[in-house]
């Protein structure tokens, strides 16, 4: 007879299995929660890690602005310094072209008023020589005075008077005056030569209407003279440098 109280075989075989499988599920669980662990540990260590990556990255971030920001005061002190260097440059260029234009404009004055002067003097000259053109001309005409008052000095009345009961004395009176006349006459013809002014006699010369004025016809008769030619002249003609000033005033044979 069987003893109800001892298990039966089925049933030591069920609660073995139950066992077994309940020995599984408690290490699949032990090792699901070290997994777990494991990946929280990791992931513990990784956002430690994190930020001091994060930190030094903005800490080369920073230095990388700082370096930047300090290219960028360097390029901006550079930039400065050229442009004052420029600046310069261009007063020192317009201060020397406005001493230029201050050189210039003196010059430009001194040259206006140089011409001015020139223009005055020349003006001045131009005067002076038409007012004084004959001077050389009157002072030689002095001496012809001169000689004048000294030929009219030798008459007077009281010689005059003392000449009419003298025959000698009226002669050498009358040749003393001649050769004063002649004298005068001699200096005079010297003055005007000297001067250009050349007297000239067409007697027996050619009539020209250029040099010559005649004022009456004379007949040619016995004279055997060519018709057309000056047979008297009643005033000398003179010519100054080649040129007529005065016609001679003749007669002309017909």
């Amino acid at each position: 007879m069987m003893n109800n109280d001892a298990p039966s075989s089925s049933s030591r075989l069920f609660i073995s299995s139950f066992a077994s499988r309940g020995k599984n599920t408690s290490s699949r669980c032990v090792s699901t929660t070290s997994l777990a662990r494991n990946t929280q540990k990791e992931g513990e260590r990784e956002q430690q890690q994190q930020p001091k990556g994060d930190d030094d990255g903005g800490k080369n971030n920073s230095q990388e602005k700082k370096a930047a920001t300090a290219e960028g005061d360097g390029a901006t002190g550079g930039g400065k310094e050229q442009e004052e260097e420029q600046n310069e440059e261009e007063q020192n260029e317009m201060a020397e072209k406005d001493a230029l234009i201050v050189e210039l404009n003196e010059r430009h004055l001194r040259t206006l008023a140089d011409m001015e002067n020139l223009r005055t003097r020349t003006q001045r000259q131009n005067e002076d020589a038409k007012k004084f053109a004959v001077q050389g001309f009157a002072k030689d005409l002095l001496d012809v005075a001169d000689n004048m008052d000294r030929a009219c000095a030798t008459v007077t009345e009281e010689i005059i008077a003392e000449a009419k009961n003298d025959a000698g004395k009226l002669e050498t009176l009358l040749r003393s005056f001649k050769e004063g006349v002649e004298l005068t006459q001699r200096q005079l013809s010297s003055g005007f030569k000297k001067n250009g002014l050349v007297k000239f006699d067409p007697v027996d010369e050619p009539f020209d209407a250029n040099e010559h004025m005649a004022l009456f016809n004379v007949p040619v008769g016995e004279t055997k003279k060519e018709p057309g030619s000056v047979a008297v002249v009643t005033k000398a003609g003179y010519r100054l440098h080649d040129r007529v000033v005065r016609a001679a005033e003749v007669g002309v044979y017909q």
